[in-house]
């Protein structure tokens, strides 16, 4: 019981920040946004070979299961378009992955790339893992023309005694047919500890959430982040079983304003390097 119910405690800490499947919106068309943008490509087993690359197509499920398969997301605020990211692996191995992420914007009836970003060594890790890649396309209006969308890249550790979890957020938009980003990376989840992997430890747990403010600086949105956080203590308790003491805050709001490129992230809310 008391493997149990300290599991428990452990699991509920991990999921606290979910690796949600991102929906799939290539359906049959990825094999031809592959050759679209990439004219060289040599189809292979799992998809394409670009150079020393390769590039893997999402499965028939659409599970999101492989963080390294391509996806893609239709955009709300610009029907016209779809976004994709293509991950473009140079090694896959137990000991670590090393690739680019190619971030498109395609035309959904042409699939030709409208604008496109490398983001170098982007796929890269080690202990601490890509456990997902997501598009986040909520309202990030900057201006009353223009608006983001968010790329989300969670990350898990190994360790288990010292279980870590973490989402990190950046935004980008299309000026002028060049896709740029305004916001090169915030944490919005957290959470990490340490423990006896039977039950003693301490856990913390970090929400953040972004919204759009009135306030403008540079001709753009101000970015209001509001902060939630936690910390459980575990430990064996009288009876035998594994106990809990959960203590909750809420932080003061950060305001990001645009600087006339990008939106400046504060240094406690920058994510794991």
């Amino acid at each position: 019981m008391l493997k149990t119910q300290c599991f428990l405690i452990v699991a509920a800490l991990l999921l606290e920040t979910p690796i949600a499947h991102a929906e799939d919106a290539c359906g049959n068309k990825a094999a031809t946004i592959v050759q679209q943008a990439y004219p060289g490509a040599k189809a292979s087993t799992d998809g394409f070979r670009v150079g020393d690359a390769s590039i893997t197509l999402p499965t028939a499920d659409a599970s999101g299961d492989d963080p390294h398969a391509l996806i893609c997301r239709a955009w709300p605020a610009y029907p016209q378009w779809l976004l994709v990211a293509v991950p473009l692996m140079t090694k896959i191995d137990d000991d670590g992955n090393e690739g680019d992420l190619d971030v498109l914007v395609i035309d959904r009836n042409s699939l030709k790339v409208q604008s496109r970003l490398r983001l170098h060594a982007r796929m890269n890790d080690d202990a601490v893992r890509i456990a997902d890649i997501q598009f986040d396309t909520a309202r990030y209006r900057l201006t009353p023309d223009q608006s983001a969308f968010g790329l989300r890249i969670s990350l898990e550790g190994s360790s288990r005694p010292d279980p870590f979890g973490e989402v990190d957020l950046s935004l980008y938009m299309v000026d002028h047919d060049r896709l740029r980003p305004v916001l090169d990376g915030i944490v919005t989840r957290k959470n990490g500890g340490e423990w006896d992997t039977q039950c003693a430890g301490t856990f913390d747990e970090t929400h953040r959430t972004l919204a759009m403010d009135a306030a403008t600086h540079n001709g753009y949105a101000d970015i209001l982040v509001t902060e939630k956080s936690s910390s459980t203590t575990a430990s064996v308790g009288k009876n035998g079983d594994c106990q809990q003491k959960i203590s909750k805050q809420d932080q003061p709001a950060y305001r990001l304003s645009y600087d006339g490129k990008t939106y400046p992230v504060p240094k406690a809310l920058k994510p794991l390097e």
